[in-house]
């Protein structure tokens, strides 16, 4: 893409272009074209880097009335100048005035209602340039060339805001002839069209043109849909970060350093790792037990994705315990090896806990090497990563800046994490979503435990991937024991791979299948509470290590409670989604050190721990659940584990609307059993996506046309981003903050009261550089959440302080019991599980 040849300068558009500015600093001031310039050059990186090109000639073969070279060429004329024109508006005297303290032209000041606002001018001073070439086009050219044109200006009128909603938002503006915007455009007409060399009229847009333009984008196949919803957050994501990094160098006076970073030295360190040299060196007819059986799915899954580097959708279901994990990576590093034009890998996980703990997994890989300095990790309690080394080439401000950018813009070369962090990214409304959304492009992305997601927007989620893989360049590994086939929900014939031929070989095995013991005689009992504690305290006499987990989090912490109270000769620890970081990783590791155990948990357990326990019990809820469970229980295979599962709660109210939880899914219909024993997921998610699929054709909130058609098709960005939300928590919760006193495992002691102090100086601290103050932020909140916990809004308890939702207590002791938050404490009625 030549964007030299296709981009307007300024200085043709703009008289006396020198008066005008975008930025000052101090008494230094850039002028529109002189940031439009510096947009530009960050741009031709990010298109180089991330090949913007190959996903833009995607979007223009997709799209029959866009294959003549004429509209090919205005295309990419009208994509790259949305950024040449994003700021044009600031040739508004009053944002001159208010903004910039330019007194050019003073005598010049818009209707009131319009202020210094620009980028709402500057979509209409686009419209205008262009409208009158798209005029010429033949009929069939001209509405699609037009459509993008009215997309592009959309993106230059939101690129300081949400990008929510393309009626509502803009369109809405444009045909509305009420009197502000008719004076709006009337006044530029009369006012600024002179300070243009081409004077073409700003208008508002006619309703019948834009009735066409919804036609067309509503009448369009689902997958074109995507492509055009694709198209348009990438455009506002290019925009909103070569708008941020142009006006980051200009206040800095340094240029952004933008990386493309190469993975010859990340693989070279992976495969000198010795359990890699063993495994490829080794004859496997020689290594025995479950090593063998790790070793045959490492190989087989290496072998099926080298057969099929074309594909980009690849499926990795290996049983709990089969190394699933060191499979992935080394999949990952073959195909940005063997792949053009990849540069990022991408792991996701379902929980913080699994992030922590594959970070762990990576630094043992790659130990002995620098490789882990190119590795982050992106979620809500991890701080900013800062590069110290750039000390030497940086001043301590450039330094956090660049920090702060490499965490907004998702640069470094391998990132983990979250389901709800990446889908945020992928179909987030909020501008501070669309910044990492180009650097998706071109990357490897292994999906962990794809089956945690919302059951009711499977069908959706697989066929935005799929598109998403196709048009961005993206090669998606999905892995989990218990992967649902979603190629049945998905509409086109884009061929996936299944990257363990014989599945059944492995979870058939002994090892795998025999490896814990099923029980079912506490399924259907009376009174099975009191019947499990009876059990469970006859059970203590084992002296073995035996855990149960509740699905609700008040009936767990009453049955530790009762534990805790009678004469047992085990240790008894309680973990729940309430526990922080730090006391989570002291029981996980006292859980790892004892012998004589009873651990009473909640869901936490069922994935992200990595603990091995002789002996569980479990309260029924999801098939897959089940068998993550199951996963905690003999993990090593050197003895026979046993699981015990109870019906206590009802996992209806606590997993609403997900099928899984109906019983006819679930351990009480006989073939859910057969299912689970036989590991065969296969037949128990058959009928289960059979149903899903079925219900995307009901005349309900679940119509998958009627989703695609009427949001993702008409760009209602806010909409698709509820309905892409991987949590829907309606309940009302605060959070808040108790000064405790904290001893970490290492033995490292966090005094609640003194971080609440340096977060109120870090907020209060306006002389402080801003990159530093918010990598200095993300540090102190990271250690905050050690102290942090979210209750019922309807809680009654006194507090001392309240920053935003935050409501800090300085007594925090009084509020714990155990070394844990003591719930009775509040008097509500609405606590759920954790």
């Amino acid at each position: 893409m030549d964007i030299d040849k296709y981009s307007v300068s300024l200085k043709e558009l703009i008289d006396h272009d020198d008066k005008f500015y975008a930025h000052s600093n101090g008494n230094r001031v850039e002028t529109i074209n002189e940031h439009i310039e510096l947009c530009i050059k960050y741009l031709k990186r990010i298109v180089s880097i991330k090949n913007i090109d190959g996903i833009i000639t995607k979007i223009i073969q997709s799209n029959q009335n866009l294959q003549a070279e004429s509209s090919k060429e205005l295309f990419i004329e009208l994509f790259i100048n949305t950024i040449v024109f994003h700021d044009i508006g600031k040739i508004n005297p009053k944002f001159q005035i208010d903004k910039i303290h330019n007194n050019y032209l003073k005598d010049i000041s818009p209707e009131k209602n319009y202020q210094s606002k620009h980028s709402l001018l500057s979509a209409y001073i686009y419209i205008a340039y262009y409208n009158e070439k798209i005029q010429n086009l033949p009929k069939d050219e001209k509405y699609i060339i037009m459509t993008f044109m009215y997309l592009n200006a959309f993106v230059i009128s939101r690129h300081h805001s949400q990008i929510n909603d393309l009626k509502t938002n803009f369109i809405n503006d444009m045909i509305n002839e009420n009197e502000i915007n008719l004076n709006l455009t009337q006044w530029f007409n009369e006012n600024l069209l002179k300070l243009l060399k081409q004077q073409n009229e700003v208008s508002l847009i006619k309703k019948r043109p834009w009735q066409k333009i919804e036609c067309f984008l509503t009448k369009q196949s689902i997958n074109n849909q995507i492509n055009v919803y694709l198209y348009v957050r990438l455009l506002h994501s290019l925009l909103i970060t070569c708008d941020y990094l142009a006006t980051s160098e200009f206040k800095n006076r340094k240029e952004i350093t933008i990386e493309n970073y190469q993975f010859d030295e990340i693989i070279e360190a992976y495969n000198n790792n010795d359990l890699i040299k063993k495994i490829r060196e080794n004859n496997i007819a020689k290594i025995e037990g479950i090593n063998k059986l790790r070793t045959e799915i490492f190989l087989e899954s290496e072998r099926n994705l080298l057969n099929n580097l074309d594909k980009n959708i690849f499926y990795l279901e290996a049983p709990t315990g089969s190394g699933k994990s060191n499979t992935a990576l080394n999949l990952s590093l073959q195909l940005v090896n063997r792949c053009e034009n990849l540069n990022k890998i991408i792991y996701v996980y379902p929980f913080n806990t699994l992030v922590e703990q594959n970070v762990e997994n990576l630094a043992m890989s790659f130990k002995g090497t620098n490789v882990m300095d190119k590795v982050a990790v992106i979620n809500s309690v991890t701080p900013i990563k800062v590069d110290e080394e750039m000390s030497i080439l940086y001043s301590e401000n450039e330094k956090y800046q660049q920090a702060l950018l490499d965490r907004q813009f998702l640069t470094y070369p391998i990132l983990l994490t979250t389901h709800v962090s990446l889908f945020d990214t992928m179909f987030g409304n909020n501008r501070e979503s669309s910044f990492g959304f180009c650097q998706l492009a071109n990357s490897v992305i292994v999906l962990d435990e794809i089956q945690n997601y919302r059951i009711n927007i499977w069908n959706e989620i697989i066929i935005f991937l799929k598109q998403y893989a196709k048009i961005l360049n993206l090669k998606i590994i999905i892995m989990s024991a218990t992967l649902p086939n979603l190629e049945i929900l998905a509409l086109n014939d884009d061929k996936s791979i299944q990257l363990i031929s014989n599945k059944e070989k492995y979870y058939k095995d002994k090892l795998f299948k025999d490896r814990v013991k099923l029980d079912y005689h506490l399924l259907n009992v009376n009174d099975v509470e009191e019947k499990l504690f009876k059990e469970i305290c006859k059970q203590s006499k084992s002296k073995k290590r035996i855990m149960i987990e509740f699905i609700c989090r008040k009936t767990a912490d009453k049955f530790y409670q009762r534990l805790k109270n009678t004469e047992i000769d085990s240790q008894i620890l309680f973990i729940s989604g309430l526990d922080s970081v730090i006391e989570r990783k002291r029981i996980i590791e006292k859980v790892k050190k004892l012998s004589n155990l009873i651990l009473v948990a909640t869901q936490v357990v069922e994935a992200g721990i990595d603990i091995d326990m002789d002996i569980g019990y479990k309260d029924i809820s999801k098939l897959d659940s089940e068998e993550q469970f199951m996963g905690r229980i003999n993990r090593s295979s050197k003895k026979v584990g046993y699981v015990y599962f109870f019906n206590l709660d009802n996992a209806m109210k606590i997993y609403n609307g997900d099928e899984r939880v109906d019983q006819r899914f679930t351990l009480q219909n006989e073939n859910c059993k057969h299912f689970l024993e036989s590991k065969n997921f296969t037949g128990y998610y058959d009928k289960l996506l059979q149903i899903v699929k079925d219900s995307a054709n009901q005349d309900n909130d679940n119509n998958l046309q009627a989703f695609f058609k009427e949001q993702v098709g008409i760009l209602s960005f806010i909409n698709v981003a509820k309905k892409m939300s991987l949590i829907l928590d309606t309940r009302d919760r605060i959070s808040i903050y108790l000064a405790t006193i904290i001893k970490d495992v290492d033995g490292h002691i966090y005094d609640g009261k003194k971080i609440w102090t340096r977060y109120e100086e870090l907020l209060k601290d306006n002389e402080m550089d801003y990159s530093k103050k918010i990598v200095e932020l993300s540090k102190i909140k990271s250690v905050m959440n050690y102290f942090i916990y979210q209750i019922d809004r309807n809680c009654r308890f006194d507090y001392d302080k309240q920053i935003g939702d935050l409501y800090y207590i300085d007594d925090g002791e009084k509020y714990m019991k155990y070394g844990k938050l003591d719930m009775t404490i509040f008097d509500t009625e609405n606590e759920l599980f954790i």
